[in-house]
Order: C-alpha cells, then structure tokens, then sequence
C-alpha cells in the first residue's frame, strides 16, 4: 500500500496526496516559503483514501481546451 499524506496551507482545507504529490507540494511551498504542513497518515488512516491530486487528472483530461481547425 502507497503511503500518503495529509498536506495543509495555512488554515486551508487538508488535502491527501501520494507521495509523489506531497515532495512536489513541499518543493512549491519551500520555494515560495508559504507556511505548510504534511502529515504522514498512519496505516490504520489510509484504508480507502487516494490522491486527490491523482483523482483530478481525468478531469483535467477531459477539460483541455480543444483547436478545430477548419479542413
């Protein structure tokens, strides 16, 4: 099983990433020095959570803007 996170900015809503997402989320957060937290879920907290980071890439998928050019 995949260890994840529970990644926070300021007061924000926590979000849950995998640990992919979390090293790139800590790497944006260090550069701008926005103040963050991330919390590695224990065993017992990651039964049926995913990445909502990788829950997402469908959407933006589907959701790229489109060029038709006429023939």
């Amino acid at each position: 099983m995949e260890t994840m996170y529970l990644t926070t900015i300021g007061e924000n809503t926590p979000v849950i990433m995998c640990e992919k997402h979390a090293q790139i989320f800590e790497k944006i957060m260090m550069a701008d020095e926005v103040p963050h937290t991330i919390y590695e879920l224990d065993d017992e907290d990651m039964d049926n959570h995913k990445c909502q980071a990788c829950n997402l890439l469908p959407d933006i998928i589907d959701n790229q803007p489109r060029i038709i050019l006429p023939n």
